[in-house]
């Protein structure tokens, strides 16, 4: 049996100190901001101290991202993301950090200028402008409405005064866990994850109708547009994956991560339930799926399960696309087969 499944980071605490006599990298609270060519995209991170060593936590909401890859040397700092290839590169002061953001991963549009200030908790703004409306529930939503690329997605949003969450839902993924605010009658959402930043913004119209700005770091801004719609439901995700005309079964070969070729029809896999996941080491959602399936792999594989997932990466070369799936195998502690299948797009 073949299942196929595609699914495509206050004032001051007690610990609100220098990090070491040597390192002066403020423990707490802190805003960053990436300033990109459309505008400031904020989140908040805390810095911690894991022993003597500082460590990040990125929030998104209700997502923490933790970060311990952080290097300090003199008045620098270079904070590298877990799994994705991407970097910060920053000088600091106890109150201050500023730099740049470098996604090694694109090969244009790959640098945003970065800024950072302690002790400041605010998302977007400390203001507290009544919201005209609570958009809590469920939206249809129209990107890039009237167009060659329009698609559809589902606005979820949860408001609690000028408190907003929620995210974007579509047939291949979601847009993570969104956090803002409402002003007035303007929407701001954003969320960073060490590959993607996300930025949404939006104005309440006096019919209740939203329209506004969807951009992605430097590379892509698109408009969106949406309506309340409680019963909106996006097409059966089921029909996006289908064998192709003259196929009368699902197979690959595709080399592992230490070039050895790997079939569906090798003997390993005959008779036994066998998950393919298509996934990329670039992909939030697919890091979503692989902390659920490394550990049912290694508590159903003495039962005959099989996982292999089919890695469509960044890089055309097996030996850089290594690079990233390894720090992915290491993050997630996955013991079932990776296969190198080319790369995305």
């Amino acid at each position: 049996m073949i299942l196929f499944i595609h699914i495509l980071l206050s004032w001051f605490s007690p610990l609100s100190t220098l990090a070491s006599a040597n390192a002066g990298i403020s423990i707490g609270t802190w805003r960053g901001v990436l300033m990109m060519k459309n505008g400031e995209l904020p989140f908040t991170f805390e810095t911690k101290l894991s022993g003597e060593k500082v460590i990040l936590d990125i929030i998104n909401g209700e997502e923490h991202i933790l970060v311990e890859e952080v290097t300090i040397t003199g008045d620098s700092v270079i904070i590298r993301m877990p799994v994705f290839d991407s970097e910060f590169r920053l000088k600091y002061t106890p109150q201050m950090m500023s730099g740049n953001y470098i996604n090694h991963s694109r090969k244009t549009d790959n640098i945003i200028p970065f800024k950072a200030e302690f002790n400041k908790s605010h998302r977007f703004t400390e203001e507290k402008i009544t919201p005209v409306a609570n958009i809590t529930g469920r939206w249809e939503v129209d990107f890039s409405k009237g167009t060659a690329d329009s698609s559809k997605a589902v606005g979820a949003f949860h408001q609690k005064g000028n408190e907003l969450k929620g995210t974007f839902l579509t047939v291949s993924g979601d847009y993570r866990y969104l956090d803002g605010t409402v002003q007035g009658n303007k929407i701001f959402l954003s969320a960073f994850d060490g590959a993607h930043a996300f930025l949404f913004t939006a104005t309440i119209a006096s019919d209740g109708l939203l329209s506004g700005m969807y951009y992605s770091g430097n590379h892509w801004k698109e408009p969106w547009v949406a309506k309340q719609n409680p019963s909106f439901q996006l097409p059966d995700p089921y029909t996006l994956t289908y064998l192709k005309p003259g196929y009368d079964r699902f197979d690959f070969n595709f080399p592992d991560l230490s070039g050895k070729m790997v079939s569906l029809s090798d003997e390993r896999f005959k008779n036994k339930a066998v998950i393919v996941q298509i996934m990329g080491s670039w992909c939030p959602n697919c890091m979503d799926e692989t902390a659920f399936f490394a550990p049912l792999y290694d508590h159903y594989k003495s039962l005959g399960l099989e996982i292999v997932a089919l890695a469509y990466e960044r890089s055309p070369e097996l030996e850089k696309a290594k690079v990233s799936l390894d720090r992915l195998k290491q993050r997630y502690n996955i013991n079932y087969t990776i296969l190198f299948a080319g790369p995305v797009g």
